[in-house]
């Protein structure tokens, strides 16, 4: 099973890896349903004819070491977006023959376990940071809300019988709920992408990579 890639490719050919340049962003997709056979592994197919197009060239680092080039690392997040979380996947880099070694072999697999696993660390910290800063933005918000609900009951002993007690009284509630929107947005819809960003690095990371010739330069 390959899992096919909806971004943009310079080349009709199925399956096939072109570098262009993008924006920097992963559309939002929802895991797949489970396979019908458990045992089925799903394959992200990369066709390249330089090893260097998987990495980015201005990082110095050993390949081992380097950044994974963007449209490389977004067609591989992309494609295993498109896989259900719960299924094995293979990444298969096809390569001209005479490009192929076991320590060519080694380097990529190093590099792509590498980036993947780095990013699943950033999407951690950033999920552990801004944890603890909407939790105290939950309590502040909590506590607002309270004042705001206590001033708005005695508004009209504050204030003057009337409209305007009515209106103050109003507002105050309206004004403490809205200062709890960002912490509650948080907890019911922005922790959960940053959440399965981390888990399916961890993924990608620890899947298996396999090198081999590309029939068309056979």
């Amino acid at each position: 099973m390959a899992a096919s890639h909806m971004g943009r490719r310079s080349s009709p050919e199925a399956g096939e890896f072109r570098m262009e340049a993008r924006e920097f962003e992963y559309p939002e997709r929802e895991f797949r349903s489970p396979p019908e056979d458990p045992d089925e592994i799903a394959r992200v197919e990369l066709k390249i004819s330089n090893v260097i197009q998987l990495f980015n060239t201005l990082d110095p680092a050993p390949f081992y070491e380097k950044e994974l080039d963007p449209d490389a690392e977004e067609y591989i997040y992309a494609s295993f977006e498109e896989i259900p979380f719960d299924q094995k996947a293979r990444i298969t880099v096809y390569l001209p023959l005479p490009l192929i070694s076991h320590e060519v072999t080694e380097n990529i697999r190093m590099g792509v376990a590498n980036h993947f696993l780095y990013l699943g660390s950033l999407a951690g910290h950033a999920l552990s940071v801004q944890w603890r800063r909407e939790r105290l933005n939950l309590a502040i918000g909590i506590v607002f809300l309270f004042f705001c609900l206590t001033i708005s009951q005695h508004a009209s002993d504050i204030f003057e019988q009337g409209s305007l007690a009515g209106l103050i009284a109003e507002s105050l509630i309206i004004i403490g709920w809205v200062a709890l929107w960002k912490p509650v947005q948080f907890f019911l819809y922005d922790l959960w992408p940053i959440r399965k960003r981390r888990r399916l690095c961890e993924k990608i990371a620890a899947s298996d990579l396999e090198v081999k010739p590309n029939p068309s330069h056979l």
